[in-house]
């Protein structure tokens, strides 16, 4: 197993209705991303029925963004304590989509215990509610974190945490840099962390191997410039130019002046 597990992030609507469609693909970049299947159908309701104007819109940008994002709906629940309901209690509607997210986020610990389950959310009591669970794979952190973990690569504390415990109950061996261990940044449609880095070829030419190509076609050069010279000197228009014939004629008029 890896010293640092893959993330799945778990959303609510507060999460999703606070933030813009930039944002929605720049969490994608901290790792896998799902909507529990209570939460789409709140956005979807959001899109059809919602009298707020700008909930209708956030809606609707994320009925588009949500086609080609990668992100996943699931319908994984389990129950445990902390989001049981007491008998007679009446809940708001925002109450007990609360409660399903939370239940969402501890059935996906449950059934992939080797990633970190990471809810984001802006309910405080579920924030709450997830800190107090003792599951080592399983936080809550506030959107606004999620946000500068997935800009800077800074892990917030809640997760840093549990990252530690979980690195103690799975026998993980020692990580320095596990606390503020930063990620290499990719494309919001990729769900890894990592990527590889091209290696640099080591070179095994000497040094004085270049030189030599260079004085090599330099003389090149020279030589290919004298054979042109030399054409162009032993072309007859040259040589009819420079190197006209005396006529006879004109040696018997240059003989007589000569001679007086």
């Amino acid at each position: 197993m890896a010293t640092t597990p893959p993330v799945i992030l778990v959303f609510d609507v507060g999460a999703l209705s606070g933030s813009t469609p930039t944002e929605w693909r720049e969490f994608s970049r901290v790792g896998s991303c799902c909507v529990p299947q209570v939460i789409y159908e709140e956005m979807k309701l959001l899109f059809e029925r919602s009298p707020d104007p700008d909930l209708e819109r956030i809606a609707k940008s994320f009925n588009r963004f949500y086609a080609t994002s990668g992100w996943r709906i699931t319908d994984i629940s389990a129950p445990h304590a902390a989001f049981k309901v007491a008998s007679g209690q009446a809940l708001t509607r925002r109450a007990r989509l609360s409660l399903a997210v939370g239940r969402c986020g501890y059935g996906l610990a449950q059934t992939y215990p080797g990633s970190l389950i990471v809810v984001a959310t802006k309910d405080r009591l579920l924030l709450q509610k997830l800190y107090d669970i003792p599951c080592v794979n399983l936080c809550g952190v506030p959107v606004e974190s999620l946000l500068q973990w997935s800009r800077t690569g800074q892990r917030p504390i809640q997760v840093s945490q549990r990252l530690q415990q979980f690195r103690v109950v799975h026998d993980l061996p020692p990580n320095t840099t596990l606390l503020n261990e930063g990620y290499q940044r990719t494309s919001p449609k990729r769900h890894s962390a990592t990527s590889l880095t091209p290696m640099r070829k080591v070179s095994s030419v000497p040094d004085w191997f270049p030189d030599l190509v260079s004085l090599l076609m330099a003389a090149g050069g020279l030589a290919v410039a004298g054979y042109f010279v030399w054409q162009i000197v032993h072309s007859p228009q040259v040589q009819q130019l420079f190197f006209r014939p005396v006529s006879p004629q004109s040696q018997l008029e240059i003989h007589p002046r000569q001679q007086a």
